[in-house]
């Protein structure tokens, strides 16, 4: 068979050029790539701008799926919560994450930023990459993505060296509630939100 030999002997070749990714990748994984390629490219854009940091936030919207990450922090609190009280803390929780994970990509070393793949479970996906710090470190970064109505994969949590930020988050908060209150969470996520 011609075909099938043509393409033995290309994918090696193609591979050992650089050309292709060692793991096929899938939709979730090219969306993702798509998003933080933009991102790093808006973020790292010199001098920084209003209209470069609203950007950010809106490719950040598209990738993140803000209200379950939210929801998944809180747990059992987020059932006694109040629509607005959701709300709220969605909307903290949202400028929390997003200047934790921006605060990272002066870090990172973006031209040596690998996509391993993905694996797909009906409507989820794990999309894996490997970063690099600037010092040259290795460090696996795992996205946990799902299936929206519009057809587009939104991160539900992330996953460095297979420590979930959602779990992380959601154990600080547990702690927190329970030595003091849910208000007075909210009220430190309003005081930190203010100092930015």
């Amino acid at each position: 068979m011609p075909g099938r030999r043509l393409f033995v002997l290309v994918v090696p070749l193609a591979l050992a050029l650089g050309l292709l990714n060692p793991a096929w990748a899938g939709e979730p994984t090219d969306q993702l790539r798509s998003e933080i390629d933009r991102l790093y490219r808006v973020l790292t854009q010199s001098p920084a701008s209003r209209s470069g940091e609203r950007e950010a936030g809106e490719i950040m919207d598209r990738m993140f799926d803000w209200a379950r990450m939210s929801e998944a922090t809180l747990r059992g609190h987020w059932r006694q919560r109040t629509p607005s009280e959701r709300g709220e803390f969605t909307r903290l929780f949202t400028e929390l994450f997003q200047r934790a994970y921006v605060s990272r990509i002066n870090v990172v070393d973006a031209s040596k930023f690998r996509y391993l793949g993905d694996t797909i479970d009906g409507n989820r996906a794990v999309v894996k990459t490997q970063v690099f710090t600037n010092r040259g470190s290795a460090i696996g970064v795992d996205y946990a993505v799902r299936l929206a109505d519009n057809g587009r994969w939104r991160v539900e949590d992330v996953l460095v060296e297979r420590v979930s930020l959602v779990e992380n988050y959601r154990t600080q908060f547990d702690t927190f509630i329970a030595r003091s209150s849910y208000e007075t969470l909210v009220t430190r996520l309003r005081g930190a939100a203010r100092v930015e």
